[in-house]
């Protein structure tokens, strides 16, 4: 997706890493929207006039290998669908440019804020010892005695920061799920996620966003792919997105 786009792409401004390490947003709010590859395009109007994009030696758009984790009966997943606050997703994740390597926990806190904790490791984290266990059992009241991988995400990332470095804008194309069984691909969709600050008070690409009638979306890869590779489970509560998702894919 991001190949029909190269042209637009290049067109934004650049900003380096270290410069986007000052938007880090550990403690923020997150906005996002699933958009289609028409929808796409003309965003970019939006991001043109009001965004730098993050350039590392060259690269604009990067590949993202996510591992997620669970326990064995799929509290975290379970959590997320009954709505509950405080709910966790744990993952490691790999920079494939770059092979940087992190253990990332994710605890939604209240309603569009997330807390994120993130350890850098030597490798890409396939299984989680008692050590990383004890980790994701200080972020929770919940009994936290054993998690496993769960299922594979990669994906296509270009990242944007706006003029007064308060607000990040991911959008990742080229989704892919696999659970070591199955490997699902999604080619024609886009997730797009605004991050901000507690004091951040406006975003133009949400504003663009609303103007144009695209509607924020509630969407975890991690939630999406699990029902993608496990249709016998329970998703009642998801259905609305699983929808508007696979109409947009169609």
């Amino acid at each position: 997706m991001f190949i029909n786009l190269k042209t637009k792409i290049e067109a934004i401004p650049s900003v380096g890493l270290s410069q986007l390490d000052s938007v880090s947003l550990l403690n923020r709010m997150d906005s996002k929207y699933v958009v289609t590859l028409s929808q796409l395009d003309f965003i970019f109007e939006c991001l043109q006039s009001n965004y730098s994009i993050l350039e590392i030696n060259g690269i604009k758009v990067f590949t993202y290998e996510n591992n997620y984790f669970d326990t064995p009966d799929l509290m975290f997943y379970k959590d997320h669908h009954n709505g509950y606050m405080n709910r966790l997703k744990v993952r490691s994740r790999r920079y494939v440019e770059s092979n940087l390597c992190f253990f990332e926990i994710k605890k939604k806190e209240k309603i569009n804020r997330t807390n994120k904790y993130r350890e850098s490791t030597s490798d890409f984290i396939t299984s989680v010892n008692p050590e990383r266990t004890q980790v994701i059992q200080n972020f929770t009241r919940k009994s936290v005695k054993e998690v496993n991988l769960i299922l594979n995400n990669n994906f296509s990332r270009i990242t944007l920061v706006n003029k007064n470095f308060t607000e990040r804008v991911t959008i990742d194309c080229n989704l892919s799920f696999m659970d070591g069984k199955s490997v699902i691909n999604f080619n024609d969709v886009a997730i797009i996620e605004v991050k901000q600050s507690k004091s951040s008070q406006s975003s133009e690409l949400t504003s663009f966003l609303k103007t144009h009638h695209i509607r924020e979306q509630s969407i975890s890869k991690y939630i999406y792919g699990v029902v993608l590779l496990r249709p016998e489970i329970k998703k009642n509560n998801f259905l609305p997105i699983l929808k508007k998702i696979n109409s947009l894919n169609n």
